[in-house]
């Protein structure tokens, strides 16, 4: 069946993730060290529990003030988020050219960074029909459950979607539960797959 959707992750698809820019961002606006931001967020398991929906936009920017000292308000929090991210313009070029079929976004990301996308990098989130955040499905990558809810979504069947992601786990949830997914490696690798499987 001919393709009606193709969801595109975030990192390292449509932007270069670059995590530590967020971590020593965070470490200079708090006065501490990059590695204690690490500590604090990561290795302690909040970003994966605000990845899964378990924390508000407004109970991240809480933690981090209570944790770390954060002296800004949400509105510079969410700015600070989005640093983690490089827009990648040779993969927007990409998910502009697949029209007329309908993008989505579909990341494992926090309310935080949801509610920032459209404000701090416009040039992202307005290329797309949806943005599809793991926080609202209360499950992450690969499993099966944040596809059927993505897919529900946008009201297509698996065999009507294609899937891009970096990370082999999360191809290989997509093709689990039926979609055609592609791992992406590289702007021109992933243009040459796109054109495969939409038949161009």
């Amino acid at each position: 069946m001919q393709p009606k959707v193709v969801f595109f992750d975030l990192g390292d698809v449509v932007c270069r993730f670059r995590p530590r820019r967020r971590t020593e961002a965070l470490g200079e606006a708090c006065g501490v060290s990059a590695e204690r931001v690490e500590r604090a967020l990561y290795a302690s398991g909040l970003v994966e529990r605000w990845d899964r929906g378990l924390g508000s936009a407004a109970e991240i920017h809480r933690t981090v003030r209570e944790r770390l000292g954060y002296p800004g308000d949400l509105a510079a929090l969410r700015e600070l988020w989005c640093r983690a991210f490089e827009p990648d313009p040779r993969v927007l070029a990409l998910v502009d050219g697949v029209r007329p079929l309908r993008t989505a976004l579909l990341t494992n990301n926090d309310q935080l960074l949801l509610d920032a996308l459209p404000t701090e990098l416009p040039e992202v989130a307005s290329r797309f029909d949806a943005l599809l955040f793991s926080c609202r499905f209360g499950a992450t990558k690969p499993a099966a459950d944040v596809f059927r809810q993505a897919l529900d979504a946008m009201g297509c069947a698996a065999n009507e979607a294609v899937f891009v992601d970096d990370r082999a786990a999360n191809v290989a949830g997509a093709e689990e539960v039926g979609i055609t997914a592609i791992r992406c490696t590289g702007a021109a690798e992933l243009g040459a797959a796109l054109d495969r499987v939409l038949g161009r």
